[in-house]
């Protein structure tokens, strides 16, 4: 699509190898064409409230915590593909993403990762802005309402708490700044409304810089899944 000068809209993951980010940013770097990556947590409304309440300025870093809980999967299901490779690249990409551009994909400096025996997943990056990510990815607890995640953002004394993208506060070190609650699914309609008005109106997209550290990101956190799994002689599933 972008070759031929289309406009891309595409969910994630926008790459599952190095391969396909490689022939995808050349796509970006060397054509006419748009790309709109469908992530819908760049959306949400909180993101709003949450760079007001840490009193962040352009460049200033922002550090990120998150709890992701994931219902467990059928054995036949597309996410168990080998080719859609493990959950860090077919769903823990949205927080990874949403860290990175918090902090206006900022490079990555170092990373690291734990698997456990019954699946869990541990990872942490370091930016070299001195932001720090961490995130315990999951499908290990209550089923009742699905995919459920837990975020602390950090910075400047303040500590912003997002749960399941519709509940929000923050506080300070001396009181509570702000409580909001929204539709959790808000963050979806504003997306495809912006991509929308965006396509419509033939305004900028995706860049090539952000695409390169979000996704390269992921898939550096993915190679070191992989080792872990192949010294362990697990195949994943």
């Amino acid at each position: 699509a972008l070759r031929l000068g289309a406009c891309a809209v595409v969910e994630k993951p926008l790459a599952v190898d190095s391969t396909q980010l490689s022939d995808l940013l050349d796509a970006m770097a060397h054509s006419t064409g748009t790309l709109y990556c469908g992530f819908h947590k760049r959306y949400q409304l909180l993101n709003r409230h949450a760079l007001q309440d840490l009193c962040l300025h352009p460049g200033e870093p922002v550090s990120y915590h998150c709890l992701v809980y994931e219902v467990p999967l059928p054995s036949r299901h597309w996410y168990r593909w080998p080719n859609s490779k493990s959950r860090l690249v077919s769903n823990g990409c949205h927080w990874i993403d949403h860290f990175l551009f918090l902090n206006n994909y900022c490079e990555v400096a170092r990373a690291d990762l734990f698997w456990a025996k019954d699946g869990t997943i541990n990872c942490s990056m370091e930016l070299t802005n001195g932001a720090f990510f961490t995130m315990v990815l999951t499908d290990h607890g209550s089923e009742r309402i699905g995919v459920q995640d837990y975020i602390e953002l950090r910075a400047n004394g303040v500590t912003a708490r997002l749960r399941n993208g519709a509940m929000y506060e923050a506080e300070s070190k001396h009181r509570m700044l702000r409580k909001y609650t929204i539709n959790k699914m808000d963050s979806y309609r504003r997306m495809y409304r912006s991509i929308g008005q965006k396509i419509a109106q033939g305004e900028p997209g995706d860049t090539v810089e952000s695409v390169r550290v979000s996704t390269g990101a992921v898939l550096l956190l993915e190679q070191q899944l992989n080792a872990l799994l192949e010294k362990e002689h697990v195949t994943w599933v």
